[in-house]
């Protein structure tokens, strides 16, 4: 196993990019730890210039690396149709590189039949169970434009910018993630500083509706109720967009999830007729909880 330097990641991001959408949310990672914009991960690969499994790690003493949630997280790439699992070598760098004595989420392409069962099987030795998820991921690029909702125009007095300092508690007041204890005040101020969004405000400077980035690069977004069912996720999605890939950054991912294989939902888009939107992934989000810690 290799935990890479500085001066190799503009390498791993050339690798990631050519296989997008299934890296996304690493491929964003690893442009914002690149960019000096955020700290407290390493990179580890099990080879190096051709791996076959990337995947991120919280160094060790520090408190805010693992980021968006609370408990330990990792985000990992599985190159298809590779030996990264008939060999062992996958499931060694899973074992060594995660704490298993806390609660874990696995963020990552399917890559393999086996990435489940495997982790099932560490988990098991170590004294836990995992609950997975595959979800369908999409780049919005690939929706034509008749698929998103048409979005309103800014009433007199309300003015488009960005979130500031200021406004940190205000999110934390609204995101849900922080609501529900899965994410920290710290995170999300290091985010909005980080990272582009967008926030829509009326006359008297009260926010109407904002989204702001992940490290990841997905967002979490709200609208004041007295806004709702107005449309308005949809100029923020849009105008978030554009503010986005003028600053270099890819077009949003969006997720869906599934709910009878036939029907799903997505922020901000309908499949129309039931069918799949081209060119989806599946992306795994598996969770390990310690025997002594299922109740959480």
């Amino acid at each position: 196993m290799h935990v890479l330097q500085s001066e190799t990641l503009r390498q791993l991001l050339k690798y990631l990019q050519e296989r997008l959408p299934r890296t996304y949310k690493l491929y964003s990672i690893v442009r914002a730890i690149d960019q000096g914009k955020w700290d407290g991960l390493d990179i580890c690969v099990d080879t190096w210039p051709n791996p076959d499994m990337v995947i991120t790690r919280k160094q060790p003493g520090h408190e805010h690396g693992a980021g968006m949630y609370l408990h330990a997280e990792y985000h990992y790439y599985i190159e298809p149709n590779s030996k990264i699992h008939s060999n062992n070598v996958g499931k060694t760098m899973f074992e060594e590189i995660c704490d298993w004595n806390a609660i874990a989420v696995f963020r990552g392409n399917v890559g393999s039949p086996r990435t489940v069962s495997i982790l099932r099987d560490i988990a098991a030795k170590k004294g836990g169970r995992v609950e997975e998820q595959v979800q369908l991921t999409y780049n919005e690029k690939l929706f034509p434009d008749d698929s998103v909702v048409q979005p309103p125009t800014l009433p007199d007095g309300f003015y488009v910018t960005s979130l500031e300092e200021r406004d940190v508690d205000f999110v934390c007041n609204t995101c849900a993630y922080f609501q529900e204890g899965h994410t920290s005040r710290e995170y999300v101020r290091r985010a909005i500083n980080a990272f582009p969004s967008i926030v829509v405000r009326d006359a008297k400077g009260d926010v109407v509706c904002y989204e702001f980035t992940h490290v990841f690069g997905t967002g979490s977004a709200y609208t004041a109720p007295e806004y709702r069912r107005q449309n308005w996720s949809s100029f923020f999605y849009k105008h978030l967009g554009i503010k986005r890939q003028k600053n270099g950054y890819l077009p949003r991912q969006g997720e869906l999830v599934s709910l009878d294989k036939s029907q799903f939902y997505s922020k901000g888009f309908a499949a129309k007729g039931g069918k799949l939107p081209p060119k989806c992934e599946n992306h795994l989000v598996a969770t390990f909880r310690p025997y002594s810690k299922s109740n959480l």
